[in-house]
């Protein structure tokens, strides 16, 4: 996914606090006699640019429902350790506030990994060991239970890296296990209008041979690099996606394979000509959604969710289409 050019900044003896295995959260509920939070069979989760004000979450909750928003991004600065994609550093206790109050609501966040222009940690991360120490400081830093890998442009095509993360994940997701938390992992990757391409079915088949459990596979349906009916483009996509799924993991059931799956679109204009991503469009993926029991809806981004001051504007802060503000979340989260 797009971003800016971002400033980052070295997370600092992340978790140190924290029981090795045992978000804070989690543990925090078992000592209350309470299960850890569970998200939802069906969820929409927009992401959020960590380089947005914290107050972000609490806005789009009140003013369009959501509940659930997916935090981008936690990347690699190069040598293995964390940083948080464009946040200032004095930002972090706001952010952390901002997510705690979110879950005393009911609601959750997501934190993502890697991104359009950030560097997913297991380019970085020579060993597994050390991988999955990076991940770990950042799962600690969110107390997350929900972590997405957002795999794409040259960091899909690195099989050395797609190896390595995926036993580092299916050994975090057994750990965790052990020590009675769970670890959902879910898997962005760009698409074609048919399916995904060979590179991304390849880095799945490799997390299915780690016994990594992927609980969502999300789609981005956006950026085609020519003119389409988004909306279609997205359905598409998905039931392309729907069939290549079942090769991968024949045990499972039709309505088993659906709920595996995720869609975000990018709303508004897209980096084509002509590429638009319409509110009509946004209303026709609900429904298919909906009918399909998809458990995953998501969009590009919180931030652009409303018109820009000249329509037609490529903005990273706006849609550039006509639209009343938060009216994708509206509709995406019905």
């Amino acid at each position: 996914m797009s971003g800016l050019t971002r400033v980052t900044f070295l997370l600092l003896a992340l978790g140190a606090a924290l029981l090795p295995g045992a978000p804070a959260r989690a543990a925090a509920g078992e000592a209350d006699g309470g299960p850890a939070p569970v998200f939802p069979s069906h969820f929409t989760a927009p992401y959020v640019g960590l380089w947005d004000p914290p107050d972000s979450l609490a806005s789009a909750q009140e003013a369009a429902g959501l509940r659930y928003f997916t935090l981008a991004f936690a990347i690699s600065d190069g040598s293995c350790h964390i940083t948080f994609d464009g946040m200032d550093p004095a930002a972090l206790p706001a952010w952390l506030a901002a997510t705690s109050r979110l879950r005393a609501a009911g609601g959750d966040v997501v934190l993502s990994f890697g991104g359009g222009l950030g560097r997913e940690p297991a380019l970085d991360c020579g060993t597994v060991d050390a991988l999955k120490a990076a991940y770990r400081s950042a799962i600690e830093t969110f107390d997350v239970t929900r972590i997405d890998l957002d795999v794409e442009g040259k960091t899909l095509d690195d099989q050395q890296a797609n190896d390595r993360r995926n036993e580092a994940l299916a050994q975090l997701q057994q750990e965790y296990a052990a020590a009675g938390h769970a670890l959902a992992v879910q898997y962005t990757l760009p698409v074609n209008p048919w399916g995904l391409s060979p590179d991304a079915l390849a880095l799945l088949q490799n997390a299915q041979g780690h016994h990594l459990d992927v609980d969502v596979v999300n789609i981005m349906t956006m950026d085609y690099g020519v003119a389409l009916d988004m909306g279609a483009a997205a359905i598409e996509a998905a039931t392309g996606l729907h069939t290549q799924l079942a090769r991968i993991w024949p045990q499972k059931s039709a309505e088993q394979l659906w709920q595996m799956e995720g869609n975000t679109p990018m709303i508004g204009l897209n980096g084509g000509v002509g590429e638009v991503f319409s509110t009509g469009d946004a209303a026709k993926l609900a429904t298919f959604a909906s009918q399909q029991n998809i458990k995953l809806l998501s969009f590009w981004s919180l931030g652009r969710d409303k018109s820009c001051p000249i329509a037609g504007t490529r903005s990273e802060t706006c849609s550039g289409t006509s639209q009343s503000p938060y009216e994708f979340s509206h509709v995406l989260n019905p």
